[in-house]
């Protein structure tokens, strides 16, 4: 008996199409036009037949370029926030 579950084991199909929606929403702002379980270790995504192992690096990929763009979009809210914080001390002047 193992002590712990595989990943196998708690990724399971409905997971895997949970995960990529979520991550393509995510990264791109919009729901993908297909995603679903073939059956075995196919899926259907946007009109293409997939195997597991790649949705499983497309969902880790969309998701750090996702992670990229929270990133880029926090750095432009501070420095933003700098310069009208700058803004405000001159014209207190």
């Amino acid at each position: 008996m193992r002590p712990y579950p595989s990943k196998a084991d708690t990724l399971t199909s409905q997971n895997i199409v949970d995960a990529f929606r979520s991550a393509y929403s995510s990264a791109t702002g919009e729901q993908p036009s297909e995603c679903r379980h073939m059956g075995g270790r196919w899926f259907m995504i946007n009109g293409f037949q997939r195997d597991r192992e790649w949705l499983l690096l497309e969902v880790e990929r969309l998701r750090q370029e996702a992670l990229a763009k929270t990133l880029e979009s926090a750095v432009e809210d501070n420095s933003r926030s700098r310069i009208f914080r700058m803004i405000r001390k001159l014209s207190r002047l």
